[in-house]
């Protein structure tokens, strides 16, 4: 399903784990992983500022980081490249992306040093607007796990080609699919017009009927519809998966600028940031 996957590591000791987890994901996917490390260039006068063995220390310290985590790869039977670049970190990842023809990025949350909020960052609106390819990230406090996957489904397009990738997912690893469909409802607006209310089912009856469509024809053992009412959506979602027990939340978006769109504040950026297990974002162009 995934031949090469990017793994964005910054040389933090707590991006190690996004590294083992990700590489644990690719191995089982049988996929070559790329472990690419961006440090920015320093941007003022060495000589005058002072002793330039500080930046290169630094350098060091980081690529060093970098073989560790090309071991640790490595001793777990994976197959992996590490890549120490300096540069615009967001304008070198994109560019790495091409290059090395990745077709998953793994990414984190949190970074300390020079990734930070790369979901949110400048980092990641570069990655989201010059690509095409599926994000994984790595979140929460539970191991990636595909024994259970959750899909967000809202019978949108996008959402349709998720649907199919986690599909996908399951045939392949056996995993138990549940489908969780948040039936969003605006107080305010019923009280003015009922028909409001009306629409909101229908829609979430049609979106009901897509899934089952969808999964129908795929071959999917174990699969399971959770609908529930709720507001803000992005919470009845998160807390479904955990009641799926899910370790891995699938959920569909628009590719480049629409998906950077989605990430500053909409139910994709606040499910991940809400959730307990990583998620993966799969983009609409990359079917």
């Amino acid at each position: 399903m995934y031949k090469k996957m990017l793994v964005a590591f910054d040389g933090a000791e707590s991006s190690m784990d996004i590294v083992r987890q990700a590489a644990r994901f690719a191995r089982s996917e049988n996929s070559m992983v790329d472990i690419v490390t961006v440090c920015p260039e320093y941007q003022g006068n060495l000589r005058i500022q002072g002793d330039a063995s500080v930046l290169y220390e630094m350098y060091d310290s980081i690529r060093n980081a970098l073989n560790d985590a090309v071991a640790m790869c490595k001793a777990d039977g994976v197959q992996v490249r590490g890549h120490f670049l300096t540069g615009n970190p967001a304008d070198v990842l994109a560019e790495q992306i091409e290059a090395l023809g990745s077709d998953i990025v793994a990414l984190g949350t949190h970074s300390s040093q020079l990734l930070h909020s790369v979901v949110i960052g400048s980092v990641a609106g570069t990655v989201v607007r010059h690509s095409d390819i599926d994000l994984l990230i790595i979140t929460g406090d539970k191991e990636l796990s595909l024994q259970n996957i959750f899909l967000a489904y809202d019978g949108s397009a996008e959402a349709g080609i998720a649907a199919r990738q986690a599909c996908a997912l399951a045939e392949r690893y056996g995993s138990r699919l549940t489908a969780g469909i948040a039936y969003e409802m605006d107080m305010e607006a019923f009280s003015l017009s009922p028909v409001v209310e009306s629409a909101a089912v229908e829609k979430t009856e049609l979106a009901v009927e897509s899934i089952k469509n969808i999964v129908a024809s795929a071959d999917v053992r174990d699969f399971d519809v959770a609908v529930r009412y709720g507001n803000p959506p992005h919470e009845v979602l998160v807390e479904e998966a955990q009641k799926s027990d899910a370790g891995l939340i699938v959920i569909g978006a628009c590719s480049r600028s629409k998906l950077s769109h989605l990430l500053v504040g909409g139910v994709v950026h606040k499910l991940v940031y809400s959730s307990a297990c990583p998620v993966l974002i799969v983009k609409e162009q990359a079917q």
